[in-house]
C-alpha cells in the first residue's frame, strides 16, 4: 500500500525539535547516572544513612537508569518509524476498509490497530520492568497471572472509554464547525469533573481492594487531625497496594464536603506519629488549595489548546500539516488533532517544566504546613523512612533534579524543615 511521501517544513520541525529534546535529555540522564555511581556517602546523610543503605539505592537506581537508557533510545526510534511509516499506513488501511466518508468508524478502527502496534514495545519493557529490575531490589509483589489481568482489565477500558468518547469529539468538531472549541472545551470539563468521580468508585476498585481502615487507634488520630484542620473527611480507607509493589503511598480525593483518605498498606508499618505527619502534609495542600490551583492551570491550558486547534482546523494549516506526514487529503478530526498535539510539543514541554517548578514550591509549602502543625520532626522522620525503604534517589545531579523532580529531593526538603525549625525558635525567644 503506497503511502504520500512525508516530508516538509512541519515534519522536520517536529523531528529537530524532539531530537534536540531527547539527547538533552539523555545527556541529563546520564549525568545522573554518574552520579549513581559514586559510593561515597553524600555530606548532608553522613552519620544519618548507613553506607550500606545508601549502595543499596544507588544500586537501585543505577539500574533503573541503565534499563532506562535502553528503553529511551528504542523507543525513540520506533516511535519516528511509527510516526513516519507505520500510523499513517494504517490510517490508509483503515479508508481503504471502511471508506474516507465514514470518520467514525476509521478513526475507531486506526486507533484500536494502533493500540495493538505498540505493545511489541510496551509489554516486554513493563515485563522486564517488574520481574527483573523491580524484582531485583525487592519492590516487585506481582505475579505473571496479575500483570496479565491488569492488562486485559486495562484494554476493555480503553475501548470502552475511547469508543464512547473519540465519536462524541468528533461530532462536536463537526456538528459545531468553526467555533468548536468553547463547546469541546466544557465537554471535557466536564469528563475530568465525572472522572475525578468515576475513577476512584470504579475503576481503581478493579484494581485493588479497599477497605475501612483496621487500626482503630490511627483512624482516631486521623480522625482528630481532619477535625483539627476542619478537612471534611468521610471515610478513611487502606488499599492493598502491596499485591504490586512494595513501594508506599497516600492521597486524599473527594469534592467539596465529602473527602477521603487512601492509605497504602505498605505505609502502615510506620509510627503513627510519621503516618500523621505524612498526611499533614497531604493536608497541607488541600489548606492552600493546591488541587483546585492545579485544576484551574489545567482547564485554562486546555481552553488554550483547544482554542488553537478550532483554528488549525478549518486551515489550510491543518491540510498541509496533514499531507506532509503523509495522510493525503484526509481531513479527519483526530488525525489533524494528534499532529497539531505533536507541533505544539515545544510549548508543552515548556509549560511541563515550569508546572514541575510550581509542583516543587507547593511540595516545600505543604511541608510548611506539617512544621507549622508541630509535625516537622515526625515528618522527617516518614519521608527518610519512605525514601530509604523504597531506595529513593539521596545523590541527585541537580540539573537533573531541576528538570525532572515533581517533589523536591530529600536532602532539601529536610534542609528547609530544618530552616522552618530555627526560624521559629528565632521567634519564639
Amino acid at each position: 500500500m503506497a503511502i504520500p511521501a512525508v516530508g516538509g517544513p512541519y515534519v522536520w520541525a517536529f523531528v529537530a525539535f524532539s531530537s534536540v529534546l531527547h539527547f538533552f535529555e539523555q545527556y541529563l540522564e546520564f549525568r545522573q547516572l554518574q552520579k549513581n555511581r559514586e559510593t561515597a556517602v553524600p555530606e548532608e546523610f553522613r552519620g544519618v544513612v548507613e553506607e550500606a543503605k545508601f549502595l543499596e539505592s544507588q544500586a537501585y537506581q543505577k539500574d533503573k537508569r541503565v534499563f532506562g537508557f535502553v528503553k529511551d533510545w528504542v523507543s525513540f526510534i520506533y516511535d519516528k518509524v511509527q510516526l513516519f511509516l507505520i500510523t499513517p499506513l494504517l490510517w490508509h488501511y483503515a479508508v481503504g476498509v471502511f471508506g474516507e466518508e465514514a470518520e467514525y468508524s476509521c478513526t475507531l478502527f486506526w486507533l484500536f490497530l494502533l493500540q495493538w502496534v505498540e505493545k511489541p514495545i510496551s509489554i516486554p519493557f513493563s515485563l522486564y520492568s517488574n520481574f527483573v529490575v523491580e524484582e531485583k531490589h525487592g519492590f516487585n509483589k506481582m505475579t505473571v497471572k496479575l500483570f496479565i489481568t491488569d492488562l486485559i482489565k486495562s484494554e476493555i477500558l480503553t475501548y470502552i472509554f475511547g469508543g464512547l468518547l473519540v465519536p462524541m469529539l468528533i461530532w462536536i468538531v463537526r456538528y459545531f464547525g468553526a467555533g468548536f472549541y468553547l463547546y469541546l472545551w466544557g465537554f471535557v470539563q466536564f469528563l475530568i469533573m465525572a472522572f475525578m468521580w468515576i475513577y476512584p468508585n470504579f475503576i481503581q476498585p478493579l484494581f485493588n481492594e479497599f477497605r475501612q481502615l483496621q487500626d482503630a487507634s490511627l483512624k482516631e488520630k486521623i480522625e482528630a487531625l481532619a477535625a483539627e484542620v476542619s478537612f471534611p473527611l468521610t471515610k478513611l480507607f487502606e488499599i492493598d497496594g502491596s499485591k504490586r509493589s512494595g513501594h508506599s503511598n497516600a492521597y486524599f480525593f473527594g469534592f467539596w464536603k465529602y473527602k477521603r483518605i487512601v492509605l497504602y498498606d505498605t505505609l502502615l508499618h510506620l509510627k503513627h506519629d510519621d503516618i500523621l505527619a505524612i498526611l499533614c502534609h497531604e493536608l497541607g495542600h488541600w489548606k492552600f488549595g493546591h488541587t483546585l490551583m492545579n485544576l484551574v492551570i489545567s482547564s485554562a491550558h486546555t481552553f488554550v489548546l483547544f482554542w488553537l486547534f478550532d483554528l488549525v482546523m478549518y486551515s489550510e494549516v491543518s491540510t498541509q500539516m496533514i499531507k506532509q506526514f503523509g495522510y493525503g487529503e484526509t481531513n479527519a478530526v483526530m488525525v489533524s488533532l494528534m499532529l497539531f498535539m505533536l507541533l505544539v510539543s515545544p510549548t508543552e514541554q515548556l509549560l511541563s517544566l515550569l508546572m514541575t517548578m510550581l509542583s516543587r514550591r507547593n511540595e516545600f509549602q505543604a511541608d510548611s504546613f506539617a512544621a507549622k502543625m508541630g509535625r516537622s520532626d515526625a515528618l522527617q522522620s516518614g519521608l527518610f523512612q519512605i525514601h530509604e525503604e523504597n531506595k529513593g534517589d539521596l545523590n541527585p545531579d541537580p540539573w537533573y533534579s531541576w528538570y525532572h523532580f515533581s517533589h523536591p529531593p530529600l536532602v532539601e526538603r529536610l534542609r528547609a524543615l530544618k530552616a522552618l525549625e530555627e526560624e521559629t525558635a528565632k521567634k519564639a525567644t
